[in-house]
């Protein structure tokens, strides 16, 4: 999905484990935690550099 997304893409998931962040970081992406909506507590976002 990395060498598929164009520079500046964003991807945003529910899930917030531990090793989904640490594998997107190993493939390149950007991460941050967020707020979750109601019912879960954090969700993810990651973002390809420019």
């Amino acid at each position: 999905m990395y060498v598929s997304a164009a520079p500046g893409a964003v991807l945003v998931s529910y899930c917030a484990q531990g090793q989904f962040r640490r594998n997107l970081r190993a493939a390149g992406w950007l991460t941050e935690k967020l707020p979750g909506p109601p019912g879960k507590r954090e969700m993810t976002r990651a973002r390809k550099p420019s």
